[in-house]
């Protein structure tokens, strides 16, 4: 495994391969949303294909195949996403179909698997007896959170590209570089996004804040709340499933500012709220705040599953929390 630690990295890792000629035929790039993958993906497939590098180190963006990779366009750069839910064993046919021939005009063609979390069993099946044998000047690109997200026979065939999340410092610069806000605030976002510029850009939305401030708010209560109300917050929470990641983002950043207060209170992420976070490290256990934010992690899985969003939610408020 390569342990990547922003997105320039794996692109100095992949053109030294590139030059060596030590170019493996598959990769699983994961981490995070928003730390770079796909960019870092497309960003490679230019510097193999572009008609004006000279020294194999990056492309010109501007030739005519930088330009048609960049707005999707080649025909040699194929791009496989879900389509609904899922990534359907129809698509990887048409795949097949596909390598069954040479590239147009590519030197190396290029096939980006976009969530391949999300391939049924049939299409990841499918996708492996081309991993097992496949076609020449071709490279895959698969691109999942996690390597057990993905067939363990799939994975043990890709070379694994690890991204981490993105330096706090850097989602300050960038966001106070890109936008109109003063730097408490870029440093709140930053803190928020737990190192991922899609999330960021999230929180600079009023709906999240005003979001983050209801949710706040009612964890801080949580203890005095009844099982009614606690039901209730549940229900608010699992209104719009697409929200629930983020929402689970600011539940645990709550809980990590209490275990992380009395050890490190400058640390806190949610700074406007730090009498309040001091109150509650004063009143809960170091171990039992460890259990709530073990209990949200197997939340965060069950619902990454497609497991039942409401009935995992309301266990967590009205038992766990």
């Amino acid at each position: 495994m390569i342990y990547i630690s922003d997105s320039h990295k794996p692109i100095r890792y992949l053109i030294s391969a590139f030059q060596g000629n030590r170019l493996h035929h598959a990769f699983l790039f994961t981490g995070i949303e928003g730390v770079g993958r796909f960019n870092a993906a497309i960003q490679f497939s230019m510097v193999c294909n572009c008609e004006n590098r000279s020294d194999l180190t990056e492309s010109c963006s501007e030739c005519p195949t930088c330009r048609r990779i960049y707005t999707n366009q080649h025909p040699d750069m194929i791009r496989i996403q879900p389509e609904g839910t899922s990534i359907k064993i129809s698509q990887i046919r048409n795949l097949r179909k596909k390598l069954s021939y040479k590239p147009v005009d590519a030197d190396t063609r290029f096939v980006f698997v976009i969530k391949a979390n999300l391939m049924t069993i049939e299409s990841a099946n499918a996708l492996l007896k081309i991993l097992e044998e496949p076609p020449d000047c071709t490279v895959f690109i698969l691109i999942v959170e996690n390597q057990n997200d993905v067939l363990q026979t799939i994975s043990s065939r890709c070379q694994q590209i690890r991204f981490s999340p993105c330096e706090e410092t850097t989602i300050v610069a960038d966001l106070l570089k890109t936008n109109d806000i003063n730097p408490d605030t870029a440093r709140l976002i930053a803190g928020l996004s737990f190192g991922s510029f899609i999330r960021a850009s999230l929180y600079l939305k009023k709906k999240w804040m005003t979001k983050r401030s209801y949710i706040l708010s009612r964890l801080e209560k949580l203890d005095q709340m009844s099982s009614g109300f606690r039901l209730c917050f549940a229900e608010q929470l699992s209104k719009k499933k697409d929200d629930i990641p983020v929402i689970l983002d600011i539940i645990m950043s709550w809980f990590r500012d209490i275990l992380i207060y009395r050890y490190c209170p400058e640390r806190i992420i949610n700074k406007d709220y730090q009498q309040s976070i001091y109150d509650h490290a004063v009143k809960y256990s170091r171990e039992a705040v460890i259990q709530k934010i073990e209990q949200i992690q197997i939340v965060q899985k069950d619902i990454a599953a497609n497991l039942n969003i409401r009935l995992a939610l309301d266990q967590l408020i009205l038992v766990q929390l």
